[in-house]
């Protein structure tokens, strides 16, 4: 009797621990296989080749390159690979600048103006962008500025409104802030230069994911006078989605 009653316990401890052992082992191999579908998931990024001449790729690569092809074309850029979040606000403001439309601009009396200014980091004078007849000079409205600011770097964006506007690579103009006017006033100094090389850029080839597009960039470097090609530099842009729905430039980097 004691017997059969021992026989029954290990009969049902056996069956106890084998029950145990195949839930572990198949809730195991379901949380394994649902923890890979997760990571194929995640890993799986939906890339879309666009069309280089499409509307929307024109359109961003049209806001961060100025359209000519003189060897200055990408002077508002501080170096090959230009981040926005660690990229001087004078370089922001002239990338805006580049973005604003003809009619953002507008003609202010220069009555009660001061006539010169000084630019930080120059020594000398600034004088009002107007011929000695005129009594006008080219004015911009810091809300048209500013749209064209958060236009190509976000909703969130501020503009420090001491830094003036920096519009060529000689320093000879610049767009200082009014505050009666609240806006930027033209002023101007002689300098200029030249160069022995032109640029020549276009796109290879524009990708899109669920937030970010890349666009990719053939630049090429040719010698005045005799058009023999220098070099040839590629770059990488790159914008991602706003939460309004719009893309932002994020950075310019070299290959």
């Amino acid at each position: 009797m004691q017997q059969n009653k021992t026989l029954s316990i290990l009969v049902v401890i056996f069956f106890l621990t084998t029950l145990v052992g195949a839930i572990y082992i198949g809730y195991n191999e379901f949380f394994v296989i649902e923890t890979v579908s997760d990571e194929e998931t995640d890993n799986n990024i939906n890339v879309e080749e666009l069309d280089i001449n499409s509307r929307l790729v024109k359109s961003l690569y049209d806001k961060v390159i100025l359209n000519d092809n003189t060897a200055y074309k990408y002077f508002m850029y501080e170096s090959d690979n230009y981040n926005v979040s660690t990229a001087s606000l004078e370089s922001k403001l002239t990338l805006a600048y580049f973005n604003l439309k003809n009619d953002d601009f507008e003609m202010v009396s220069t009555v009660n103006l001061p006539v010169t200014t000084m630019i930080e980091g120059f020594s000398y004078q600034y004088n009002l962008n107007t011929t000695s007849n005129s009594l006008v000079v080219s004015f911009i409205p810091y809300e048209k500025l500013e749209l064209a600011y958060r236009d190509l770097f976000g909703n969130e964006e501020t503009i420090d409104k001491s830094i003036p506007i920096r519009t060529d690579i000689h320093n000879v103009m610049y767009y200082v802030y009014n505050a009666d006017l609240d806006g930027y006033i033209s002023y101007i100094t002689e300098g200029g230069g030249t160069s022995s090389s032109y640029l020549v850029s276009h796109l290879t080839r524009a990708l899109k994911s669920d937030k970010t597009i890349l666009l990719y960039e053939e630049v090429n470097n040719y010698q005045n006078n005799t058009n023999e090609l220098l070099e040839t530099t590629n770059y990488v842009y790159t914008f991602n989605i706003d939460s309004d729905g719009l893309y932002t430039f994020i950075s310019r980097v070299k290959e």
